[in-house]
C-alpha cells in the first residue's frame, strides 16, 4: 500500500500550503490548492470549446480538431486541466527536474476536480510508466505520484505495476509526431492483461503534447482486453 497521499493528506491539514506555489505570496486560507487567488485567475485553464476527443483547446465550436480528424487516438477520450503555457512548463519542470514533490499535491487537486466532472466510470488507475532507467535517474515517476494522490481522492484503486516501459526510449523534447511514435514503438507492454480484461481504465500523465505516449500506452491496454481508455493530464500542449 502506498501511504505518500495518507501522510500528506494528514499534512496539508496539519500543515497546509502557505505560499503561492507559483508567485510565493502569502495564501489565503481557502486556498487548498496552493495557489494564491491572483495566480489561479491567470492560470490557463483549458475552456469550451474543446476537441471531443483529445480534450485541446479550439478557438471555434467543432467536433474534433484537425490532429484527431487527420490522425484519429487509440484512446476512448482525454481532458486536460490547463494549456500548456510558459507558467505550466515552469510549475511542470520544478516538479519533474527540481524535486518540488509538493507540486504534486496541486496538478492532482486540478486533475481529480476535471475527473470529478467527466462523468467517467473508472475501474483503475494506472499512471504512464517510466523505464527502470529513468526512474532511477530521477527518482520518482511524476506520473505515478499524481495517480496516488487522485486514487487517494476518488477511492479508485491506482495500479502502477500493471503497464511496464520495456524500451527506455529517448527524450521526446523536440520530435514532431512522426518521431514521437516511431521513438515508443513496442515501448510498453502490460504484464497482467487479466487486471485491465474488460476494465474501464484512468491513464494519468502529466503532459499531452501529441499524445503519443498515451496512444502506444492505449494500443497495449485496449490489445490486453481493456474495456474502455481514458487520458487525464495536467497540461496540454495547443495547436499552432
Amino acid at each position: 500500500m502506498n501511504l505518500r497521499p495518507l501522510l500528506d493528506a494528514v499534512l496539508d491539514f496539519v500543515y497546509p500550503h502557505i505560499y503561492c506555489v507559483c508567485c510565493g505570496r502569502l495564501l489565503e486560507k481557502k486556498a487548498v490548492h496552493g495557489l494564491c487567488s491572483n495566480c489561479c485567475e491567470s492560470m490557463p485553464f483549458v475552456h469550451e470549446p474543446k476537441c471531443s476527443l483529445c480534450g485541446r483547446p479550439m478557438e471555434t465550436v467543432q467536433e474534433l480538431c484537425r490532429d484527431c480528424k487527420l490522425y484519429g487516438h487509440d484512446y476512448n477520450k482525454a481532458l486536460s486541466a490547463f494549456e500548456y503555457s510558459i507558467t505550466v512548463r515552469e510549475l511542470i519542470h520544478r516538479y519533474k527536474y527540481y524535486g518540488e514533490y509538493s507540486l504534486s499535491r496541486t496538478f492532482a487537486f486540478f486533475m481529480s476536480e476535471l475527473l470529478e466532472k467527466s462523468g467517467w466510470e473508472i475501474d483503475y488507475i494506472i499512471p504512464v510508466p517510466l523505464h527502470k532507467n529513468r526512474l532511477k535517474s530521477r527518482g520518482f515517476n511524476q506520473a505515478a505520484l499524481l495517480g496516488d494522490y487522485i486514487s487517494y481522492r476518488h477511492k479508485i484503486p491506482c495500479l502502477d505495476n500493471i503497464l511496464v516501459r520495456t524500451v527506455d526510449t529517448k527524450s521526446q523534447t523536440g520530435f514532431n509526431r512522426e518521431k514521437r511514435a516511431l521513438n515508443l514503438m513496442n515501448a510498453f507492454m502490460v504484464v497482467r492483461p487479466d487486471a485491465v480484461k474488460g476494465r474501464n481504465i484512468l491513464l494519468i500523465d502529466d503532459v499531452y503534447t501529441t499524445g503519443a505516449t498515451v496512444d502506444s500506452c492505449s494500443r497495449e491496454l485496449h490489445k490486453s482486453g481493456a474495456e474502455n481508455v481514458y487520458v487525464l493530464t495536467f497540461a496540454i500542449a495547443v495547436l499552432t
